[in-house]
């Protein structure tokens, strides 16, 4: 089969030499979409809708097609929910004095659905990791409809290996799915006790994430159902106010034989908040294929445009390595497609919505402007690498074989070697925008993604490695913003590597 498959692509007559992706549109991109004048590329703020006209500005100057009718703008109906913190209370109540929470310090939160006031009143119930799926049940049959379960973030099992890549398993321990279960067993709500090592970020990006206004797919939301996070440090507190050690509990969740611990406490309280209903928008440009007989299949160059915008205190995120540089990595590749278009037609997406829950994506999926199976692969571009260059570029994503193949080509024609797997304990591979196309059958993967994209580093490698792991002390942080000074010859690396693979992945018979 592999022999094959090298014959076919072989015989396409592809090479790394084609229209460069040019470094100074690059930059210049990169500068302005991370400018304090887009306020942090918010969801549902002026500067969001900023970074949109940018975008479908440069897409007709580009002399892409609208690629949806007339338009370069897909319609994308969310609702908006703002706790009010001053307005709301939540205690809980047992037979030992529990401690109360400070909102923010100990504990985030709001309501799963878009409900201007939710009363809570729901006994807790400690469920583990909460995963019920591939062969695992930590939910033993109980009934937890009415319920707040309280759960662990991860997978973590007794003797289970740790998974690599993108396994299903490693979704399961990812926070997304916790809540999703949750809701399908009809929970009151849901609790994550948030470690370092489980969520792969600190607490201040949990923090960030859950403070101001939260968005949702209008319509998609949970009525009646309270959703937040908790510290280690506020749950030892809780649990021990239940007569119950945490982290002994916390242990034993990693047994294949742990059963769910009902907890002797209520939560009580109320939840108020602000509701309203809006439009955000993905942006897509098409650039058509040369080949009449592929011109109606098409190949996928996405990156999310969103951050955080401004916060309520004024701050701005300015989200220049996430995501600036994927954004303006696509404007560069739409140049060079442009230039020389694939017997395939290339789709350049650019995604709202994705820090709110990959929403933007999830609703291209849902209705997609190139018919899913007709579109070949899906190369993402998330938090890029602006460190230097490398000898390596990691993949997140789609494993089959011909995925792969096309990608050890397009990294041996770029003078790239791929990273080879390793465990993802984090759920890296489930927290950005190629996800909802793997979900549903579509090749999709991204590369460099900066968290996971290539560490070895040419010149001084251990310098370039800290300097690259610093950036998690920016992440989701308003300090995430843009120098000057930048080394993007490793971005420039991944842009091209990106190039190849989409044209490998579009000519390929």
């Amino acid at each position: 089969m592999r022999t094959i498959l090298c014959l076919i692509l072989a015989c396409s007559g592809l090479s790394a030499q084609h229209s460069p992706v040019e470094e100074g549109a690059l930059r210049a991109h990169l500068a302005f979409l991370a400018d304090d004048v887009l306020e942090g590329r918010g969801t549902g703020q002026r500067g969001g809708e900023l970074a949109v006209r940018y975008l479908e500005t440069q897409l007709q100057v580009l002399g892409l097609q609208p690629a949806n009718g007339s338009s370069y703008r897909q319609t994308v109906r969310l609702a908006g929910v703002r706790l009010d913190p001053a307005a709301s209370t939540l205690a809980f109540e047992g037979p030992r004095e529990a401690p109360v929470p400070a909102l923010g310090t100990d504990l985030v939160l709001g309501a799963a659905g878009a409900e201007t006031a939710l009363a809570v009143d729901a006994p807790l119930v400690f469920v583990g990791h909460g995963i019920a799926a591939g062969g695992r049940d930590d939910y033993k049959g109980l009934d937890v409809r009415g319920k707040i379960l309280v759960m662990l973030v991860g997978d973590r099992q007794e003797g289970a290996p740790l998974p690599l890549g993108c396994q299903p398993e490693n979704y399961q321990g990812r926070w997304t799915y916790k809540f999703e279960e949750a809701r399908r067993r009809g929970a009151a709500g849901a609790l994550l006790v948030h470690t370092d090592a489980s969520a792969g970020y600190g607490w201040t990006v949990v923090r960030n994430s859950w403070t101001g206004e939260r968005f949702q797919q209008a319509g998609s939301g949970q009525v009646g159902a309270v959703q937040g996070w908790i510290t280690e440090a506020f749950a030892v507190r809780l649990f021990a106010a239940a007569g119950q050690e945490f982290r002994r509990l916390a242990v034993a969740a990693g047994g294949r034989d742990f059963r769910p611990v009902p907890l002797p406490l209520r939560a009580k309280g109320m939840l108020r908040s602000a509701v309203r209903s809006l439009n955000q928008w993905n942006v897509a440009g098409l650039v058509p294929g040369t080949d009449p007989a592929l011109r109606g299949e098409c190949v996928i160059y996405s990156a999310h445009w969103d951050h955080f915008g401004q916060g309520a205190d004024g701050a701005i995120y300015a989200g220049a390595v996430d995501n600036a540089t994927g954004c303006a990595a696509v404007l560069a590749l739409a140049q060079a497609v442009t230039a020389r278009p694939f017997p395939r037609s290339a789709l350049f997406l650019f995604p709202c919505g994705e820090e709110q829950g990959l929403l933007g994506s999830s609703a291209y999926v849902a209705a997609p402007l190139v018919p899913l199976a007709k579109t070949r692969l899906v190369i993402n571009l998330e938090s890029l690498n602006v460190v230097g260059p490398t000898r390596d570029i990691g993949l997140l994503g789609s494993g089959d074989p011909v995925t792969r193949l096309l990608c050890a080509q397009a990294a041996a024609a770029t003078g790239l070697v791929i990273t080879p797997p390793k465990p993802d304990p984090a759920g890296l591979c489930f927290r950005s925008d190629h996800f909802p196309f793997m979900k549903a059958g579509v090749p999709a993967l991204s590369p460099g993604f900066s968290l996971d994209g290539g560490w070895d580093y040419l010149g001084d490698k251990a310098a370039a490695q800290a300097k690259a792991a610093a950036f998690l002390n920016h992440y989701h942080r308003p300090s995430d913003r843009y120098d000057p000074a930048w080394n993007l010859e490793g971005l420039m690396q991944q842009a091209r590597f990106a190039l190849e693979l989409g044209r490998l992945a579009a000519s390929a018979r």
